[in-house]
């Protein structure tokens, strides 16, 4: 059996204002960087064998914390980003609520028959990120992975492995700096 340490980056000054990221490249808070200290910290408990992160800074900040504990060198992978949510991309979720009501509203309700303007289809992102994790579980069978990533590409993990319904990715969604482990079987 593989385990599966899923992390979410620690928080940044958007995640304060509820600001879509997306795939920009927004760094740690100073509050974020203390929650990535505190979670490497209950994390070296824990022997890990390998640690993939998203490219994006917040989560590669966050896997670095946590990588200095366990020794190990923190591989980054493009396919481990946020989904990029075009036109939505640093508009507040209240703006985009009043902007794009229908759209946003099928986004929480139906996530998988819509996407963001100009943004990536969250089935898209979701082939694109199991298939990415596929290939990790694969090339560490029997061992402890942790993948440092985003809201939404955690969730996306989690539902594929445990059978979760992606059409209820929002009622699944970690908070920041947090983490969880699942088991995948072999």
């Amino acid at each position: 059996m593989t385990n599966l340490v899923l992390v979410r980056h620690g928080k940044t000054d958007w995640n304060k204002m509820d600001r879509i990221q997306g795939e920009l490249d927004i760094p740690l808070s100073i509050e974020g960087r203390r929650q990535a200290q505190e979670m490497a910290i209950s994390l070296s408990k824990i022997k890990i064998d390998a640690i993939y992160s998203s490219a994006l800074s917040r989560s590669y900040e966050t896997a670095e914390y946590i990588a200095q504990y366990h020794d190990l060198k923190v591989k980054k992978l493009k396919s481990l980003n946020e989904l990029n949510q075009g036109v939505w991309q640093g508009l507040r979720i209240d703006e985009i609520k009043k902007r794009y009501k229908k759209q946003f509203a099928s986004w929480r309700t139906a996530p998988l028959s819509v996407k963001p303007p100009k943004g990536e289809g969250m089935k898209d992102a979701y082939d694109r990120i199991v298939n990415a994790v596929d290939k990790i579980v694969e090339r560490h069978k029997a061992e402890t992975i942790c993948v440092v990533s985003h809201e939404l590409v955690s969730t996306m993990i989690r539902c594929h492995y445990q059978g979760l319904d992606i059409n209820h990715i929002w009622d699944f969604v970690p908070d920041n700096a947090t983490w969880e482990m699942i088991e995948v079987t072999d």
